[in-house]
């Protein structure tokens, strides 16, 4: 469980400032994480929300995908709250907070998503997002709640009618200005 926690942290780190061609293994690794923690039908269904919701977002952006060098620096400047997210982690990990280990973890998982959503450009930023509603999902598990599981599963279908709804419109903007 720790092992998928630490990963999951280390993939939004990886994966900032970058479009959704690791939401896929970060998809897995937050199922992998959410399976650790029990068991019981809410698990199973955040994990098959987790791996088929994912994946589906990749099928979908994969067509906006554009690497550039101001991608590069925005991802550059993102790495810094990230690193704070980690670094309160850490502190409140030693500190023996009353909330626990596996939930401050999770926390920590929403928190370096939102973060990742704050720098870039709109696809990082989206995917950013998505990151954010995975942890929470994981989240979910961690609480055993099934009003935050309905919650974050009704979050990612109003991302994904944004993501058809407004990507198309900057991917355009974007090769008009170019």
């Amino acid at each position: 469980m720790t092992v998928g926690f630490s990963l999951a942290l280390v993939m939004v780190l990886l994966t900032l400032g970058r479009d959704g061609r690791w939401l896929p293994v970060y998809g897995v690794i937050c199922a992998f994480t959410s399976a650790s923690l029990g068991g019981g039908v809410l698990i199973v269904v955040a994990v098959v929300a987790l791996l088929v919701f994912n994946m589906l977002a990749w099928l979908g952006l994969r067509g906006f995908a554009v690497s550039s060098h101001a991608e590069r620096l925005s991802m550059m400047k993102a790495t810094a709250p990230v690193l704070a997210i980690l670094l309160m982690q850490l502190v409140l990990a030693l500190s023996g907070a009353s909330l626990g280990l596996v939930p401050t973890l999770g926390v920590g998982l929403v928190l370096a998503g939102l973060c990742s959503a704050a720098y870039g450009v709109p696809l990082s930023q989206f995917c950013g997002l998505l990151m954010a509603v995975d942890g929470l999902l994981v989240m979910a598990c961690v609480l055993s709640s099934w009003g935050l599981l309905v919650m974050a599963v009704a979050l990612w279908g109003v991302l994904a009618v944004l993501g058809a709804t407004l990507l198309p419109r900057l991917a355009w903007r974007r090769v008009e200005d170019q």
